[in-house]
């Protein structure tokens, strides 16, 4: 074997162009660039598009969701293929994104969205079914009851035992305020798609995909050793009278019927930035930009302790309830969860952070989105932009505490030592109070030796980085903290990464140099490597030892000498390798953006991963990108290892008893006292698999139980996961979009798309108008007609998405559409949108008036939301029984309508509401709901107000309103405040306000 010594590429000379051949009629343009005809990474990333998306190729289901894989004998995150997680939608939101960049429709990623906030985020989204439904009940003074975590599954049940008073939640009040309640708008994170497991969708029984979970049990319970249950038990499935409850914790009482959920913030946070470069890339519909805003408003539960203990405060084992924000770490916990009860004593709620950060789902992206005003997407709460700025800089101290002296980033920290409040061992260092974690949330495997928990959060520092450099901004310390950490990071793993060679190993994943010596960490050193045409090879896993220096600032930062990582087992991980290229690119941009030509290190980290795509085309087999995997881990799908204690026994919903008969005792050595199933005993459809057979058969001639090793090699499986052909279809296109955008090329330049989304809001004598951006305009001509459909009249021009016309006259219904111009040409027409101008009356002013906001800054959703107080500002009483409220909106298709009153200080029965439609339609209101008060109501005194009103409006078939364009609805104020849009009447006679 001849070898040879790889180090990182050297060549900034590009190879050769490819040649291939270009999707016919498909050109596309760059927002900030010349157009270009479509590069062979263009091309890539939109085949993969259509891979995806083909319907002959089972990536979603019947419904709509995208499977964690098209395969379904699996078992990983998610124990079956055709589960899925939040994590599958917040990829696919980033590859709509994408799609939208180039093809200027935006209708995808809006679907997208739709979809996901209709299944896998647990609200009411306009189909009546409250997914949480007594979410109103919850304390915020007294947000869960403690229970201790273990260290085994053979531990659990955990006594609730309350040993710790959970602190005071400091979010939720604020939350109700901005939006009316406290539902959670987060996703779950784990949906049986299909119903495999059986359980069904309890409450929301029109779906077909069921809130399931399966981790439950301490840092030990691997994916083979947990039992999946639902999400929402009312006790029909799992051990009689106390449904699957009593596997996890236990109390003096049975355990009450309940639903409850686990949010992975990684996912969400995904999801945000997908958003924000979205709207960078020229989308700007409030509807769903807001909605991204609202995910990250509540995403904030992530950065609390698990019961709200003080940060730092256990560190004796005394934890403290924390008083405010001082139970906030400020970084992206493993997960935030919530629930409540069910049925006639359903009256409660909790809800509970996590006290274990891992360096793998910190995002600063969303954190800078949030919390930046150029990132564009601070939520309505009034401290939310404040908690995502300490975010911003706590996460990026967070890796640069984290990094090793070669350059990975180490695993996390804990507020709660052992899951239990536990004394730190002596000399453990700590980060803001938070003791170091090599591992942290889960030990089988450890939480941080795969490449792929490296490779994830540092692209997420390497577009900061860009972004920031982009703006300009290059000496603040944030910006010095994300340039550090990737340049050292990159620096680091293209020692490790090939292409068109393969690294030379021992037998137990050991990179070699070329004296055949093992490569136990160290810089910059020289792999040993055979030629490969055609290959690539990163590394799969990683060895820790050491730990880092106490933080004590960035200033005091000192390389972390006593931190060490050793790299192995070069793999072939599809998924991990498109994350990985989008790191180097985004690096190399960044070194562009702030130097005005790329680095050395930048040039070699653009050039590998332009090697790294050219390669792994050739993996791709028509439906993806993928390799052929051993699973050596799958003998587990046989052994007795599900812990299910003594006398436990219940229905699992594929009508099977679980844990069987089938089982083994328990080893009293792991703490408990039961038996040990398989997962192959607790999911029997599992043998109905069409490759189980395959299975089986390999286990019963390969596995030797004794030596636990395949002695005729390890079962052999090729998976097409939906996460993984998202991040190779995406490290294409942003390859293409960063470095291809700068180097020129042949141009075969094309006119722009139609603006689409067009929008109009008639004043008085004006009519504002707004459009999304087109990738490649360089100017937008606005059209006029009063008729509709034109003929068209161009009224003027602009470079920007909007657009003022002063030159309308009122009472007079105007017609636009708009087009986009380059050099080139001008693009067709856009949709038409209208809007009729008016005057605007003098509102009457009395010695009444009403104060008005709204909860719901979701204009296009299934009820409209508005909250009231009437304030007496004259000097006698008024009773409200002669007072009426009048608001105008439009219906938005003709249904019949319901009224709530779900608030009010003078009491809720005392409050009701009539529809009365317009004799003929006025400018944004074809009806108004009247509201009236009861005798009971009292009369306000000079000076008093009547408290808080809160009414709430739907048609009885759900559908959608738009009250974008409703005359009384008013998006920005979510605070009280007088609004003459809604008028009030005094025995008849209007005295405060003015109508349409």
């Amino acid at each position: 074997m001849k070898w040879s010594v790889l180090k990182k590429p050297m060549s900034l000379v590009m190879s050769a162009a490819l040649s291939l051949s270009i999707v016919s009629g498909v050109f596309t343009v760059d927002s900030n660039k010349a157009l270009a005809a479509p590069s062979a990474e263009e091309t890539r990333f939109l085949q993969l598009y259509q891979q995806l998306k083909s319907p002959a190729n089972g990536y979603f289901s019947p419904e709509g969701i995208p499977y964690h894989s098209i395969e379904t004998l699996m078992s990983e995150a998610p124990d079956y293929g055709h589960m899925t997680t939040s994590e599958a939608y917040s990829y696919w939101l980033w590859l709509e994104v994408l799609y939208g960049h180039y093809t200027g429709d935006w209708s995808k990623l809006e679907s997208a969205w739709d979809n996901m906030e209709k299944y896998i985020i647990p609200v009411n989204e306009g189909d009546g079914q409250e997914e949480q439904p007594t979410m109103s009940y919850y304390n915020p003074n007294s947000p869960a009851t403690y229970a201790a975590e273990y260290t085994q599954p053979d531990q659990y049940p955990s006594q609730l035992s309350g040993q710790y008073a959970a602190g005071s939640d400091p979010l939720d009040a604020e939350l109700k305020a901005t939006y009316g309640n406290n539902q959670t708008y987060l996703m779950h994170w784990l949906l049986d798609v299909d119903n495999w497991y059986g359980f069904g969708n309890l409450l929301n029984p029109s779906h077909t995909a069921t809130y399931v979970n399966t981790f439950q049990r301490g840092e030990q319970e691997s994916v083979w050793e947990a039992v999946p249950h639902p999400s929402q038990d009312n006790k029909t499935f799992g051990k009689s009278g106390e449904g699957f409850m009593s596997l996890y914790t236990k109390e003096s009482n049975a355990p009450a019927e309940q639903w409850r959920y686990t949010n992975a913030t990684d996912a969400d946070a995904r999801a945000i930035q997908a958003m924000y470069w979205a709207k960078e890339l020229g989308y700007n519909n409030s509807v769903y930009l807001n909605k991204a805003k609202k995910m990250g408003d509540y995403l904030r539960y992530g950065m609390y302790d698990k019961y709200f203990q003080k940060i730092g405060s256990a560190s004796d084992g005394t934890p403290t309830a924390g008083n405010g924000k001082d139970a906030s770490h400020y970084l992206m916990a493993w997960y935030t969860s919530w629930g409540g009860g069910l049925g006639q004593t359903g009256n409660w709620a909790w809800r509970i952070g996590a006290s274990h950060a891992h360096q793998g789902y910190q995002n600063v992206v969303a954190a800078y989105a949030l919390s930046d005003p150029s990132g564009g997407l601070i939520p309505n709460s009034p401290t939310a932009g404040e908690d995502w700025t300490i975010s911003l800089k706590r996460q990026l101290e967070f890796y640069t505490w984290l990094q090793s002296a070669e350059g990975a980033i180490a695993g996390g920290a804990t507020n709660s030592w052992d899951g239990a409040y536990k004394a730190y061992p002596a000399g453990k260092s700590t980060f803001y109070g938070m003791a170091y974690d090599d591992a942290p949330v889960y030990h089988d495997p450890p939480s941080n030796n795969w490449f792929g928990m490296q490779a994830w959060p540092v692209e997420r520092i390497a577009e900061l980085y860009y972004i920031l450099a982009s703006n300009g901004d290059t000496t603040s310390e944030n910006f010095q903290m994300a340039k550090q950490v990737v340049q050292k990071w990159v620096d680091w793993s293209m020692d490790y990464a090939f292409a068109n060679s393969r690294p030379v190993t021992d037998a137990e994943g050991y990179y070699l140099d070329s004296q055949g010596n093992r490569v136990l960490g160290g810089d910059n050193p020289a792999i040993a490597t055979v030629s490969a045409p055609g290959e690539f090879w990163i590394p799969s896993n990683l060895e820790w030892s050491g730990q880092p220096a106490t933080w004590n600032g960035f200033n005091n930062y000192n390389g972390n000498p006593n931190l060490r990582v050793v790299t192995k087992n070069p793999g072939q991980d599809a998924g991990v390798l498109g994350s990985y290229i989008k790191a180097l690119t985004f690096f190399a941009a960044g070194t562009k953006a702030e130097n005005g030509n790329y680095t050395t290190l930048g040039s070699q980290a653009e050039q590998l991963a332009k090697e790294l795509l050219d390669v792994a085309w050739g993996y791709n087999d028509g439906i993806g990108i993928t390799t052929v995997e051993s699973r050596v881990d799958y003998y587990r799908f046989f052994t007795k290892e599900i812990y299910f204690p003594n006398g436990w026994s219940g229905l699992f919903g594929q009508g099977n008893t679980i844990p069987g008969t089938s089982t083994v005792p328990s080893d009293p050595a792991k703490g408990g006292n039961g038996v040990y199933a398989s997962y192959a005993d607790i999911r029997p459809e599992i043998k109905n698999d069409p490759q189980w057979q395959y299975l089986e058969d390999k286990y019963n001639t390969s596995w030797d139980p004794q030596t636990k090793t395949w002695t005729d090699g390890a079962p052999e499986f090729t998976y097409h996961r939906f996460w993984s052909q998202v991040d190779m279809a995406t490290a294409y296109a942003e390859y293409d979009r960063l470095i291809n955008s700068d180097q020129g090329g042949p141009v075969e330049p094309v006119a722009p798309k139609a603006p689409s989304k067009p929008n109009a809001v008639a004043g008085d004598a004006v009519v504002q108008l707004s459009w999304n951006n087109v990738s490649g305009a360089d100017s937008y001509t606005v059209k006029r007609a009063t008729t509709s459909g034109g003929a068209y009249t161009p009224v003027g021009t602009t470079t920007q998405a909007s657009y003022t016309d002063s030159s309308v006259v009122n009472d007079t219904t105007y017609y636009y559409v708009v087009s986009a111009s380059n050099s080139v040409g001008e693009s067709p027409n856009s949709p038409e949108a209208s809007a009729q101008p008016t005057s605007t009356p003098t509102p009457v002013q009395g010695d009444l008036l009403l104060e008005y906001r709204t909860n719901d800054t979701n204009p296009g959703d299934s009820q409209f939301r508005p909250h009231f107080r009437i304030v007496n500002n004259g000097d006698t009483a008024v009773s409200l029984s002669d007072v009426k409220v009048r608001y105008y909106y439009t219906i938005d298709g003709d249904k019949p309508q319901e009224f709530h009153c779900d608030y009010a200080v003078i009491g809720s029965g005392n409050v009701s509401g009539k529809f009365v439609k317009l004799e003929s339609s006025k400018t944004g209101a074809d009806y108004y709901l009247e509201i009236s008060f009861g005798s009971d109501a009292g009369s306000l005194a000079p000076g008093a107000n009547s408290g808080e009103i809160q009414v709430r409006v739907n048609k009885s078939d759900w559908s959608n309103f738009n009250e974008a364009d409703d005359f009384s609805y008013d998006a920005t104020k979510t605070n009280f405040a007088s609004w003459e849009k809604v008028p009030l009447y005094l025995n008849g006679n209007l005295v405060w306000g003015i109508e349409p």
